[in-house]
């Protein structure tokens, strides 16, 4: 009894010992990695990677939150569905950056949210210029994602693979710049009346898409947000959101697809059934769309990035 006791208890150990391993890998690489609320990783990559997450302020009329601090993704949904006004966001303050740079890593990377979409880029340039100012000696390297939601998570993701790896700074800057442009991100929406009031898409357009009762898929082009596709119902958008797929001529085997939604797991889940019967790709991440991205794309939102 006493050696099956020692033996679970030094299993126990040496789990805890990897975990630990996994988590300080960053700081033994001297490379901190630091991203914003847009980029919806679920929390056991943040956990995994040790990977500094900045918060986009979220705001319903005069009460300011924290995305994903201050206001659960969950709390932001049943807010959004109950209050009379829309959500607004706005970027994290260049301090903000500041403090996360004051850490034991002199070499940072910071992965942003589209600065097409926010701020929040060139808030961090500021954040990078002023604390330059006082520790010339650091590293820091901004990268504009030219994407949001997951099209900046799996940047995010493919930087801190190669961090937990031990590539160098050069090398995984380079290889994250030359990635931002192969991202493909698209978004159906279940209604484009945040989109519309956020002026992301016309209110005319908004209205004939209510009188048609369209799906509207758009597509983040150079850091943009455009619409791409419409489809009646949603069966309809979601077989054209498989066939964009096939149609990025994209090496399937070698890619990871995030499949994002907000608060609407089901059709997520059973968009990943239709992805598995048609494609084989190399991992497949399922995550819930933020309060940052899900002020603009609203409750019922299907999103990928590959």
């Amino acid at each position: 009894m006493n050696r099956v006791f020692l033996f679970i208890k030094n299993i126990i150990g040496l789990i805890l010992l990897l975990n630990k391993r996994i988590r300080m890998c960053c700081v033994l690489n001297n490379i901190k990695l630091i991203t914003d609320s847009s980029c919806d990783l679920p929390e056991y990559i943040i956990k995994k990677y040790n990977i500094s997450v900045i918060p986009l302020n979220i705001l319903f009329d005069e009460d300011s939150y924290l995305d994903g601090v201050d206001i659960t993704k969950k709390e932001f949904y049943e807010k959004m569905r109950n209050e009379p006004n829309l959500p607004k966001t706005s970027s994290p303050s260049p301090n903000r950056f500041v403090k996360e740079f004051q850490c034991e890593q002199d070499n940072i990377i910071v992965i942003s949210l589209s600065s097409g979409m926010s701020s929040t880029y060139n808030n961090a340039l500021i954040g990078k210029n002023m604390y330059l100012e006082e520790d010339a000696e650091k590293r820091i390297e901004i990268i504009d994602s030219k994407n949001g939601s997951m099209g900046v998570g799996l940047l995010v993701l493919d930087a801190a693979r190669m961090i937990e790896n031990g590539k160098s700074i050069d090398y995984i800057v380079d290889k994250i710049k030359k990635d931002v442009k192969d991202i493909s991100t698209y978004v159906v929406l279940e209604t484009i009346e945040n989109a519309a009031k956020a002026g992301r898409i016309s209110s005319f357009k908004e209205k004939i898409v209510q009188v048609l009762n369209l799906k509207i898929t758009v597509k983040v082009e150079d850091g943009l947000v455009n619409i791409f596709s419409k489809a009646r119902g949603d069966k309809k958008s979601l077989n054209k959101l498989i066939n964009f797929i096939e149609a990025d001529g994209i090496n399937i085997s070698d890619k990871i697809l995030a499949i994002c939604h907000s608060n609407a797991l089901d059709k997520a889940l059973k968009f990943k059934e239709m992805v598995n019967n048609k494609y084989n790709f190399k991992e497949i991440i399922v995550s819930e769309i933020g309060a940052t991205i899900g002020s603009y794309a609203s409750e019922g939102a299907l999103l990928i990035s590959f």
